[in-house]
């Protein structure tokens, strides 16, 4: 077992000693995303506190943990932002908190980020359930060498977004007045933007929204037998699509204006009887 590995294992110790129930759900949210969920069942804690190595935070990104107990009486992991490979932090470090609520139990995860749009029917305020990934950060969560009891060495990843999950925030967005689009996520190391000419690339091998986020996580999580769902904010038009160039103070306005209706559709698919798997 690695050192990270080890460590999470400490954690997991570290929270039934402190008697905190364990949770059901993760949630990670992502740039100006904050959720209003129900009951805090424990004070907000920064996300530092939880972690083996030092972080820093991305300005906009508040990078706390809070422990809540939803309006369907299900205990929440709330992870108030993330950390990024693009801070110099390996994926295993980036996913670290996810894989600790995997291990705490938690059978699903629903994770938040603000993406570009490669797609004009898909402009900045639309909500879309990602559907598949393009993997191309240069690296992966799985580097390394696992504990086997974790999962296989070569895990699949035909349901890497957990259709069911899609299906019933469908639904829920659709009670809530709006329709919830689909749309495969390419994921790019960054930090800086995308120019034309890799737009126009990932346009061709199929990919709709891009960022910087959540799909170091969702492998860790399905390698740990997690559902996930991931739904991304389209807050800019990506490069050469647009006149404006993308900048970051436009996807942390965006976010702040979409929190309302985001955050009723995170509420009600987490209240949802149905979330857990059976």
């Amino acid at each position: 077992m690695d050192a990270l590995a080890a460590e999470l294992m400490v954690q997991v110790a570290a929270w039934d000693t402190r008697g905190w129930p364990r949770p059901d759900v993760v949630l990670v949210t992502g740039s100006a995303l904050d959720v209003d969920l129900g009951e805090t069942l424990i004070e907000p804690l920064p996300l530092a506190s939880l972690l083996p190595f030092p972080i820093r935070a991305v300005a906009g990104h508040r990078l706390a943990v809070e422990l809540v107990r939803s309006r369907d009486d299900r205990v929440v992991l709330y992870l108030r932002g993330r950390i990024h490979c693009y801070q110099g932090f390996e994926p295993a470090e980036v996913v670290f908190p996810v894989r600790l609520g995997a291990l705490l139990g938690a059978r699903v995860a629903i994770l938040t980020n603000a993406a570009g749009s490669l797609d004009r029917e898909m402009p900045p305020g639309t909500i879309v359930a990602l559907a598949d990934h393009l993997s191309l950060g240069g690296d992966s969560s799985l580097r390394g060498e696992p504990p086997a009891e974790w999962g296989e060495r070569f895990p699949p990843l035909n349901d890497a977004y957990d259709p069911r999950l899609r299906a019933l925030a469908r639904r829920v967005a659709a009670d809530q007045g709006f329709d919830l689009r689909e749309g495969v996520y390419a994921w790019l190391l960054g930090p800086s933007y995308e120019t034309p000419a890799e737009i126009r690339m990932l346009g061709r091998m199929g990919a709709t929204l891009v960022g910087m986020s959540t799909v170091p996580e969702v492998i860790a999580l399905r390698h740990l037998g997690v559902a996930c769902a991931a739904f991304s904010l389209v807050t800019n038009l990506a490069a050469g699509m647009a006149e404006s160039l993308p900048s970051h103070e436009e996807v942390m306005a965006e976010g702040e204006r979409a929190a309302g209706y985001f955050g009723a559709m995170l509420r009600g698919l987490i209240a949802h009887p149905d979330l857990l798997p059976a």
